[in-house]
């Protein structure tokens, strides 16, 4: 299935709060990394939607933007709002921070490792990753510069209602790599109860995961932190005096992305992954 026949509208929001995320990145040969995120959250029906934009240089340096939305909508193979517009294979963002227009030639077709990924009563989290591999081209804009972008792309959503105050994850790992025709995404949850939740893909495939929590296949070397934070304290959230609410209600979670190069089937490439814990939950 291509990313144009997906349904891009916005599921029905939940009563207390639900959160609906697209992430997408892209990552460039010389070590470079564009994260964008389109995030919804609604709480008692009142929809706050915000895009966030990221290009991290090699050289160590941020460029980032981010603006407030209103109404997001959606539909088959079109998502659209006054900063962010997904038309089939292009991905346009604007902020006064950074911009840009790419396009998404998917290698590989649409892949969820369960539905949900994590279940909580009636409530729960799921994660689709709309394209798990593409070849992306564009160009990215930032007050005072812009650059040509060619790499590798990934889109997924993610989902959750699940109240803040109960959310059962401690710890999660993302992580996904490219090189040559090979391509590689997995994740590993473990929750306050000892369950160990796991989703991998290679190839065009479901997969294991090895004694490493890595697919068959795939190694991860040299690695480089580009983003450690508390997701609280995230530029790109603008919360301002909801900044401790969430911490204490969430679990005060923590991320760290890394850039990392990798082999799969014995040809080299990159990588990109990624750890949250939530610090004030315990097993």
């Amino acid at each position: 299935m291509s990313a144009d026949t997906l349904d891009l509208a916005l599921r029905p929001a939940s009563f207390p709060i639900s959160i609906e995320k697209w992430y997408a990145d892209v990552l460039l040969k010389d070590g470079a990394v564009c994260l964008v995120y389109l995030g919804s959250l609604s709480i008692a029906g009142v929809r706050m939607n915000r895009v966030t934009a990221e290009f991290f240089p090699p050289d160590g340096t941020v460029v980032r933007g981010s603006a407030k939305m209103g109404r997001i909508v959606g539909g088959p193979g079109f998502l659209r709002c006054s900063a962010l517009a997904i038309d089939g294979e292009r991905l346009r963002f604007r902020t006064a921070g950074l911009s840009g227009d790419l396009t998404f030639r998917q290698r590989a077709s649409r892949w969820s490792p369960s539905d949900p990924f994590l279940a909580v009563g009636r409530r729960s989290v799921t994660w689709s990753v709309e394209i798990p591999d593409a070849d992306v081209e564009g160009r990215l804009y930032w007050p005072g510069g812009e650059r040509s972008l060619v790499g590798r792309g990934y889109r997924d959503r993610v989902r959750l209602d699940v109240l803040p105050w109960r959310f059962p994850i401690v710890r999660l790992t993302w992580g996904r790599a490219v090189a040559g025709a090979h391509a590689a995404v997995w994740s590993v949850a473990e929750t306050v109860d000892g369950r160990i939740v796991t989703g991998a893909w290679k190839d065009g495939a479901n997969a294991a995961l090895d004694p490493h929590g890595l697919p068959p296949g795939v190694t991860v070397g040299e690695s480089r932190v580009f983003l450690d934070a508390d997701v609280a304290s995230l530029e790109g959230l603008h919360l301002g005096p909801l900044r401790n609410l969430l911490a204490l209600s969430s679990g005060d979670p923590h991320e760290t992305k890394r850039r990392t190069s990798c082999v799969i089937a014995g040809e080299a490439g990159v990588g990109v992954d990624e750890t949250v814990t939530w610090r004030t939950r315990r097993r």
